[in-house]
């Protein structure tokens, strides 16, 4: 389906003309939006407006990170959208030109409406670099929730000393972690794309311009600075759960050795006298059954004392 927004030079805004009217000399700029195209509409980015195959076959494959190619004639952007975390990223394209942008997507993406509008109302004070501006703003702000979400999480999480709550807890920060991961591999091209657009001596755009598009990139430096800085607290919580797992399992081990030390002795002198031989040392003494527990209950407070003594309870 395509939406066609067009200025005339006498500044009235245009909307759902036919396609072939955005090339007449009247037409001072002009707006082709491509949403989920049909194999025709498709054909018309070559036969129309004979954009270069390889821009074209970009279009219609899903890239793994955004990219800018900049000319003297053409801008060509591909930028990636997430809708929310648990979704795939999907492509906007653009083609923008001195007097036109066509914008091309597979799926339906809910920013070019937003963005339809504005221009509707107020697209006499627009061009083609504004439109593009107004896009990649939105892309680039539909980031801010997301990463907002993760980041209040992992407060909570830390706040609540979540490296003690177990492994549920856990399992919920390696996803947190990915879900980070997932974002910084959006947003770090995108910055990089919007640096490399801003320096470029190929690229004609006015002060005022420049400041839009480097107040996105200001965004951009945000965000992912926000998402390094939940990385990092995600991974603390982690090493925290580390830790303090295996400081538990020691303290479990050294009460086990500490219990199985004590009873060494103790064992021993059960298992000499337990053996079934008649002539024995003492085995018709008299009192020798308390005697024995005597002997035993003394070794075993006596080495209780000398672990004390030696500091070991203090490790628990």
């Amino acid at each position: 389906m395509l939406k066609i927004i067009a200025l005339d030079k006498t500044g009235n805004l245009l909307t759902d003309i036919p396609l072939e009217r955005v090339k007449d000399d009247n037409i001072a700029w002009y707006w082709v939006d491509f949403n989920i195209p049909t194999k025709n509409e498709i054909h018309l980015l070559s036969t129309f407006f004979k954009f270069h195959e390889l821009l074209i076959e970009d279009c219609l494959t899903l890239l793994k990170r955004p990219k800018i190619e900049i000319s003297r004639q053409q801008i060509f952007l591909v930028s990636h959208v997430l809708k929310n975390i648990d979704a795939d990223y999907e492509t906007l394209n653009m083609f923008i030109g001195k007097n036109y942008i066509v914008t091309f997507h597979l799926s339906h993406i809910r920013y070019i409406s937003k963005v339809i509008s504005k221009v509707q109302s107020k697209g006499r004070n627009y061009g083609p670099l504004h439109i593009m501006h107004m896009l990649i703003s939105e892309i680039v702000e539909g980031y801010h929730p997301l990463i907002s979400k993760i980041e209040n999480r992992l407060d909570e999480l830390e706040e609540n000393d979540a490296h003690t709550k177990g492994s549920k807890i856990m399992d919920e920060v390696f996803d947190l972690r990915s879900d980070l991961l997932k974002l910084r591999r959006g947003l770090m091209p995108m910055r990089e794309i919007i640096h490399r657009f801003l320096v470029s001596r190929r690229v004609e755009m006015t002060e005022n311009d420049r400041k839009y598009f480097h107040d996105i990139y200001d965004d951009l430096v945000q965000q992912t600075e926000m998402v390094e800085a939940s990385r990092e607290l995600a991974s603390d919580i982690r090493e925290n759960y580390m830790t303090f797992n295996s400081f538990r399992s020691n303290n479990i081990m050294m009460t086990l050795t500490v219990i199985s030390t004590i009873f060494l002795p103790l064992t021993f002198i059960v298992g000499w006298y337990g053996m079934n031989f008649e002539n024995m040392p003492e085995i018709h003494t008299k009192y020798g059954y308390y005697i024995v527990l005597l002997i035993m209950f003394s070794i075993a407070t006596g080495m209780l004392w000398y672990f004390k003594k030696k500091g070991w309870f203090d490790m628990f």
